[in-house]
């Protein structure tokens, strides 16, 4: 059985693998931050919201939570700094902007291991095979 044909984790995985990808391009302009002439590059953000939306909860009583109260509040979008500072050499690398964008990475990374792994926990109970 391929758990990728499950939608949810479907969705889960093909946000680690943009996760995974994101933190190898920031390695990478961590590691030319002292290259003369480097600009710094990320990966284009993708909504990956837009695919959990299109998971529908199933309610089979009138006490079960609907759609309309799973939405929870909206947040915003926070705009990224399209423009960067420049050192003499040229180089366009802030260390401090690539360190936060590694560490935003690696705790969406762990959070997304985290929710697989109790997923597939939950699917193990239900079929009676425990944890």
């Amino acid at each position: 059985m391929d758990l990728r044909n499950i939608p949810l984790f479907g969705a889960m995985t093909r946000r680690m693998d943009w996760l995974s990808q994101r933190q190898r391009i920031l390695s990478q302009n961590v590691a030319n931050s002292d290259t003369p002439g480097y600009r710094p590059s990320d990966l284009k953000p993708v909504n990956f919201a837009d695919q959990f939306n299109k998971l529908k909860m199933a309610g089979t009583s009138p006490v079960h939570i609907t759609e309309g109260m799973a939405k929870g509040g909206n947040f915003g979008d926070q705009k990224q700094k399209t423009v960067y500072e420049e050192a003499p050499a040229g180089n366009a690398v802030n260390l401090e902007e690539q360190m936060v964008k590694v560490a935003d990475t690696q705790m969406d990374y762990e959070t997304m291991t985290t929710l697989y792994q109790r997923s597939i926990g939950m699917i193990r109970t239900a079929l009676g095979k425990g944890r």
